[in-house]
């Protein structure tokens, strides 16, 4: 980095932000260089997410400074924080869908033409593509933004900040997860070209192996505090994952010991153009990871099984007997739970409590009644926040206001409360910190050894590794490889896909 990059171009100086029963910036000093990638990681609820709606003025600080560019500056607002050259790319993107990708590029700026009240579609769509080219992204300008995929709608937020919003400092929040390998790849080289150009980016990610590749300082967040900045030379994953949670981390260790009692078995499964004559048998206690590369029909797979996703055959049997899942009531009602990838939008009821997102299955499964009882309801709210120590200010704190992490096992608590036999999990620690992982990996192992069964997908191979006691790999809607026991680690598993 040269004289000029390592400018400071952003400081936080003792903020301080509260919240209702939490302290969620406890006098935070941060800095940002020019043309720097600087990441923060911390657990969910750590104080990073606060900060940088702070900085892009959705919230406001309650004390402590901010300086742009050396001088002092106050962000009241969001359009205080554009002003200032700040610009936030959300995990849930904000494009506008339904429009061209040089509408949204330059929306709010269309280029009139010479009849007053008209857009110079001509100019709009030559100037977007000089702008992709430049990026090297090859998208046609008129392409609806419906019909991109989710890497290139995010290549295109990316290219508004700059472009529109003419950011100088732009905040990416998680900004792979839902990004193929090579989609990355494209993602990392367009930061790069960004630095190249004087812009700084504060990253915020909880895959650690991609932060020490495109950082050039880690900030660590904990307990609303940073309790670190760690330079390049400075970088391991075991020192970062020290930092974050305040010890070292465990490693769950299990011998397999394979029961004779087959929960759930599955015959001659076809889901047209996904899933070909696919069978499968999950035992009593087991924990069965699937893994396979985007396109493998494995998320298609288990939302068959849930009944969320129309199968062209299949047989299933559970406990023994023949049944038919064509809803998840049915499946709900034999004691079969699903988690979707999707938390925000396909499980959490956002704007209702932690009570009222814990008990909708056990009030309508479990507690049939015709009158609901308040009382037994919170019990059991009390109860399983205890359990999954889920940090929450009360049972009557709004979901919306909770950590990822926190969320996330609100949504366990919800599913595990009706005692299933067998919870099919879908990416299960998607977008949490890791301590909250290392506490949802735990509580799989303990209701695993308590006899309940699992089938879990990850988009981490390393997780499915760990915690599964045997992994089926798909791929093109096949099975190309089976692992047991101690053959079941994340080379095999990598080797598995890329040579299927």
């Amino acid at each position: 980095m040269n004289q000029n990059q390592s400018s400071l171009i952003l400081k936080v100086k003792e903020v301080t932000k509260t919240f209702p029963g939490t302290i969620a910036l406890d006098k935070v000093n941060f800095d940002l260089k020019k043309g720097e990638v600087h990441a923060i990681v911390g657990e969910n609820g750590a104080g990073k997410s606060t900060l940088m709606k702070i900085l892009s003025g959705v919230y406001t600080k309650d004390s402590g400074s901010l300086y742009l560019n050396g001088g002092k500056v106050d962000i009241t607002g969001v359009n205080d924080s554009i002003d200032l050259g700040i610009s936030m790319i959300y995990q849930e993107l904000e494009n506008i869908l339904k429009i061209t990708v040089a509408e949204n590029i330059f929306i709010g700026r269309l280029p009139e033409s010479r009849l007053k009240g008209f857009v110079n579609f001509r100019k709009l769509f030559k100037d977007t593509k000089n702008i992709l080219e430049e990026f090297k992204i090859g998208i046609n300008p008129r392409e609806v933004l419906s019909n991109l995929s989710i890497a290139n709608q995010q290549f295109i937020e990316i290219i508004k900040a700059v472009t529109t919003k003419n950011a100088r400092i732009i905040i990416m929040d998680e900004p792979t997860s839902s990004l193929t390998k090579d989609e990355t790849g494209k993602l990392f080289q367009i930061i790069e070209d960004l630095k190249g150009k004087g812009i700084s980016i504060i990253y915020i990610s909880h895959r650690l192996d991609e932060i020490t590749g495109i950082a050039d300082r880690v900030s660590v967040f904990r307990d609303g505090k940073n309790v670190g900045t760690l330079d390049k030379n400075e970088f391991s994953s075991e020192k970062i994952i020290t930092m974050m949670i305040g010890h070292e981390l465990k490693e769950i260790e299990k011998e397999y010991k394979l029961k004779e009692k087959v929960i759930f078995e599955v015959k001659d499964l076809n889901i047209k153009n996904h899933i070909n004559d696919f069978s499968l048998k999950v035992h009593e206690g087991e924990i069965l990871g699937i893994a396979g590369l985007m396109g493998s029909g494995k998320d298609e797979l288990v939302k068959s099984l849930f009944g969320l996703w129309p199968a062209a055959s299949k047989e299933i049997y559970f406990m023994g007997k023949r049944l038919s899942i064509k809803s998840p009531r049915d499946a709900v009602n034999l004691g079969i739970v699903y988690l979707p990838e999707e938390r925000k939008i396909q499980s959490l009821f956002l704007d209702l409590s932690v009570s009222d997102n814990i008990t909708p299955i056990w009030l309508f499964h479990i507690y049939k009644k015709f009158f609901l009882s308040s009382r037994r309801e919170k019990r059991l709210s009390l109860d399983y926040i205890k359990k999954l120590s889920i940090k929450t200010p009360s049972p009557n704190q709004k979901s919306i206001n909770l950590s990822g992490g926190n969320q996330q096992k609100v949504i366990l608590s919800r599913l595990i409360s009706v005692k299933p036999k067998l919870m099919i999990l879908n990416d299960p620690t998607r977008g949490v910190d890791i301590g909250s992982k290392e506490e949802i990996h735990d509580l799989i192992s303990q209701l695993a050894d308590q006899g309940t069964s699992f089938i879990v997908l990850s988009s981490e191979i390393p997780e499915i590794s760990k915690i599964s006691d045997r992994v089926i790999v798909l791929s093109k809607g096949n099975i190309c490889g089976e692992f047991i026991s101690s053959d079941v680690t994340t080379k095999n598993i990598l080797v598995c896909e890329t040579k299927a």
